[in-house]
């Protein structure tokens, strides 16, 4: 899956800062190599990844590797209840 620049995502699988988890983000940056410091082992690492501008007060542009970043559900998208409408009910089974 890719995101392209100017895409809204949701922020999660946050190895340092898990208070954005589930915060809204854009995509500032497409995906390509870069360099940043990993903030647990306090080393720096090459990753295929995207700059995402975090959308809170405090948020910054942060480096996010594919898994942390997913798309928003738009009105198209199915639901939980679309999906049930789709099996038959015992009465629909004749």
């Amino acid at each position: 899956m890719t995101f392209k620049v100017g895409e809204l995502v949701i922020m999660q699988n946050a190895s340092y800062y898990t208070e954005w988890n589930g915060a809204l983000g854009v995509i500032v940056s497409p995906l390509a190599p870069r360099t940043s410091m990993d903030l647990v082992s306090m080393q720096y690492r090459t990753n295929p990844s995207y700059r995402v501008k975090v959308l809170t007060r405090d948020g910054i542009v942060v480096d996010a590797r594919p898994h942390q970043i997913r798309r928003l559900r738009g009105p198209e998208d199915a639901t939980s209840r679309d999906r049930s409408r789709a099996r038959p009910t015992p009465a629909d089974i004749a």
